[in-house]
């Protein structure tokens, strides 16, 4: 005779939700936890449970076909890019407490198996915050990157019109095209879409579209990612903030993080710690654009690298003269860049000749990586 099993009955609605829904991650945790629950008061229930788990392909992650890329009913162009793979040409490099929630992000998705046998999803979606040029964009790109999966990107040109309603649809169709594969979504601008719904100035279509986000946001699969980025949080709606899994905030860099920076671009320690207190405030963006100049210029000057570097980064002995160290370097690469002789520069500021040739030795190796 078949045991009788009880599952309590708000457990038994949202399985199926999850059913109707397509939420087959949530209802494979949820089928998991009754197992659990049960193991020792009807074993062969939950053996039977197990079995099903492990043999239907759809708990196993296969979510809905994939459908057509959405494109705008009237230009028909797409509303979103693709690419995949996605290769990163550059290492990308973030504050401490970026990295170490971007690489638990990237723990949770590998181990999404194991947190789903203890009733715990992993994180489905991310919100990024901070000013621009800071690495939200590069997050997003290296995130598909290290879990091999296609990143969208919501092209907002092409998504936006000035009839609302079509601006709603557009962006329903972007989302429900996110969630039908795996793949992670790029929200880019995203205090455009999502603003406060107290804000006067907008009507109600606008405020509708942001209770249709906050639900997506609810509802967002397991199999994929969403991940939002804003340079103006504070415009974003209140509610918004809870909706997402994590909030990452991407601050302006400090001079010891460009100084990191620096240095991961070949450029010698020496030379990178003046270079980054000259530019304390900047976006690594910026930096990079710098650099990039720097460059540019010493090769089609034919002038060593460090000398367009301080050039560049507009550097003055002001911005070093609390380090004596870093105040003589600095004397040392730039009188060598103008011309002076060593013999000159050790005598002008008592350092021998030997210590200059080794600087700019070492300096100049460093940079022409």
């Amino acid at each position: 005779m078949s045991k009788s099993v009880s599952i309590k009955s708000e457990l038994l609605i949202d399985l199926i939700k999850d059913g109707l829904s397509g939420n087959i991650d949530s209802l494979g945790m949820r089928v998991r936890r009754i197992a659990s629950s049960l193991r020792s008061k009807d074993p062969d229930f939950v053996s039977h449970l197990n079995q099903l788990i492990g043999s239907d392909t759809a708990l196993r992650g296969v979510t809905r076909e994939k459908g057509p890329v959405p494109v705008d009913s009237d230009t028909r162009q797409h509303l979103v890019s693709e690419i995949y793979p996605v290769i990163l040409t550059i290492n990308p490099f973030w504050d401490e407490h970026v990295s170490y929630d971007l690489d638990l992000f990237i723990r949770e998705r590998e181990g999404a198996e194991k947190l789903m046998e203890q009733g715990l999803l992993p994180s489905r979606s991310m919100l990024l915050e901070g000013p621009p040029g800071v690495g939200k964009t590069l997050a997003a790109k290296w995130l598909a990157q290290s879990l091999d999966l296609p990143l969208l990107t919501l092209d907002l040109a092409t998504v936006m019109s000035s009839f609302l309603g079509k601006t709603g649809n557009n962006i329903r169709a972007v989302l429900n095209y996110a969630m039908s594969f795996p793949c992670v979504l790029l929200l880019d601008e995203f205090d455009s879409i999502a603003k406060k719904r107290d804000d006067d100035t907008d009507v109600g279509e606008l405020k509708r579209l942001v209770t249709v986000l906050l639900q997506s946001i609810d509802d967002w699969p397991s199999t994929s990612i969403l991940i939002a980025a804003t340079n103006h949080g504070e415009l974003l709606d209140p509610a918004v903030w809870r909706r997402f899994d994590k909030v990452i905030r991407f601050d302006i860099p400090d001079a010891r993080n460009i100084r990191e920076f620096i240095r991961m671009k070949g450029v010698h320690e020496s030379l990178a710690s003046i270079l980054s207190l000259a530019v304390v405030g900047s976006s690594f963006a910026n930096i990079e654009k710098r650099l990039a100049y720097a460059r540019k210029s010493s090769i089609l000057n034919q002038t060593p690298y460090s000398v367009e570097l301080l050039k560049e980064f507009k550097v003055r002995e002001t911005h070093v003269s609390h380090d004596e160290h870093l105040t003589r370097d600095f004397q040392v690469i730039n009188l060598t860049g103008q011309g002076v002789s060593q013999r000159k520069i050790s005598e002008a500021l008592g350092v021998s000749r030997g210590f200059i040739k080794t600087l700019i030795t070492k300096v100049e190796q460093g940079s022409s990586l």
